[in-house]
């Protein structure tokens, strides 16, 4: 069966706003202040070292760059680990920050980081597993029936559209389906139903004294489809082909690629260009000559990585072993891409394991420096990188 449908609409809008950052902010940044220091006394016996922080405020140097990278949450899935919260990127470019998928935490993170989702230039959804969209609708819901923020224009939100039929289970026969007359829904839908189940919440807030409208008309959904021509399927869901447009206004230009991950249909990366240079996001994928493509001559490669051996050595389940190797990518293979790519410069995220005390930072520097000669960082959250050459002092 060929899945395919309408492409995105491609859009032009020209942002230009400054909020300032209020009490939401400021309060998770106390809180999380308070948790990082009880986890930095704490220990378990199964370590020999203590647990790591939680980060709770912006780290990097970044001054005088118009363009940067802030890593939001930088570990892979749906539970956030001592150290680590769920998978998040946000793109600064001038004042306006565009985030890269929502796992667990981001609406925290982005508290912390100072950002406020009415600032939003765009979100760019990687994929529909849990551990990308488990905080996308809060990013937007938590804050967005109280005073902390006022949102005036529209926020889009891109992701991947319906892959309009089901794959065959992995063991074969049948898996319990939920809701089996929309069993997949894609992200102008998914996004639907929540603002649905959550209508009497919103609702009641905006009949109290210090709620605003309803937030959600100030979010717009839009599906990404590969065109047609790709020739996507169940049996090849990431074929060759050439990256497409799918967002672009004044400052950034966004195209998108099939990656591999399984049986996930549809499932992107992203590239972005700027006037600074391009930064390009693996998403979740095994390793691909699409990436590659995407991400020729990029200025800096954020990449997933995953530890096999360590799965292997945890889980004993070959069912497990062989889904990682299908759907992610080993440190070796990141620096395979990224040298295959020309990539400047490497940042992992989305690390798995991520707990800093399962697989250390040098560990996994040394297997992307085994086949990758630049720069390399070992993502760490909130942490920011510089992306360019500096605009100001």
């Amino acid at each position: 069966m060929t899945m395919h449908d309408k492409k995105v609409d491609h859009i032009s809008h020209g942002y230009s706003r400054r909020s300032a950052f209020a009490l939401f902010g400021t309060g998770l940044a106390t809180l999380a202040a308070t948790s990082c220091a009880a986890h930095a006394t704490s220990s378990d016996e199964h370590y020999d070292s203590p647990l790591p922080p939680d980060a709770y405020e912006l780290t990097g140097s970044v001054e005088g760059y118009n363009t940067k990278l802030i890593l939001l949450g930088t570990a892979a899935g749906p539970l956030t680990v001592p150290g680590r919260s769920g998978t998040a990127t946000v793109l600064m470019v001038g004042d306006r920050p565009y985030l890269i998928d929502a796992g667990p935490a981001s609406s925290r993170k982005l508290g912390q980081a100072g950002i406020s989702a009415a600032d939003l230039g765009g979100v760019f959804i990687t994929h529909m597993h849990n551990d990308h969209i488990a905080d996308l609708f809060n990013i937007f819901w938590l804050p967005g029936v109280t005073l902390a923020y006022k949102f005036t224009q529209t926020v889009p939100i891109f992701g991947p559209g319906s892959a309009g039929a089901l794959p065959i289970p992995y063991q074969g026969g049948s898996i319990p389906i939920q809701s089996p007359s929309r069993p997949t829904p894609g992200i102008t839908e998914m996004l639907s139903g929540l603002r649905d189940a959550y209508a009497y919440e919103i609702n009641i807030r905006n009949t109290e004294k210090a709620a605003q409208a309803d937030f959600g008309q100030y979010i717009s959904a839009h599906d990404i489809l590969p065109p047609p021509s790709a020739g996507a399927s169940f049996d090849n869901t990431a074929p060759t082909m050439e990256p497409f447009t799918v967002f672009e206004d004044d400052l950034v230009r966004v195209t998108a690629i099939l990656v591999p991950h399984g049986p996930v249909f549809p499932s992107y990366a992203f590239r972005f260009d700027t006037d600074d240079g391009a930064v390009t996001f693996s998403g979740d994928t095994a390793k691909s000559d699409n990436v590659i493509r995407l991400a020729a001559g990029t200025d800096i490669l954020v990449h997933e990585v995953v530890d096999i051996d360590y799965y292997a050595r945890t889980m004993k389940s070959p069912a497990m072993i062989e889904h990682m190797v299908e759907t992610h990518t080993i440190a070796a293979d990141v620096g395979r891409v990224a040298s295959a790519a020309g990539a400047k410069h490497v940042v992992l995220s989305h690390i798995g394991p991520g707990d800093p005390r399962e697989v250390d930072d040098d560990q996994w520097e040394r297997g992307v420096r085994s086949t990758f000669t630049g720069p390399i960082t070992v993502g760490h959250d909130l942490v920011q990188i510089a992306v360019g050459r500096r605009s100001g002092p």
